[in-house]
């Protein structure tokens, strides 16, 4: 199982995205669209959520990268 971390940095100034695909600590991928308005918090727990509910297991950490 992939460890995953949190990185913050460019996301709070290039604002919150609206949707995105995110790979799960078991490989899924989910396309994430419910996420408009969230803070980076919110965010982190609605993936920690996501990948719950795909692998039954909470990730370490959450990744999220910026193009």
């Amino acid at each position: 199982m992939m460890k995953k971390t949190i990185l913050l940095g460019a996301i709070l100034l290039a604002g919150v995205v609206s949707a995105f695909p995110f790979r799960t600590s078991c490989g899924h991928v989910v396309n994430v669209t419910q996420t408009q308005g969230y803070t980076m918090e919110q965010i982190t727990n609605f993936l920690e959520l996501v990948n719950y509910n795909e692998c039954g297991t909470t990730p370490k950490g959450i990744t999220l990268y910026i193009h």
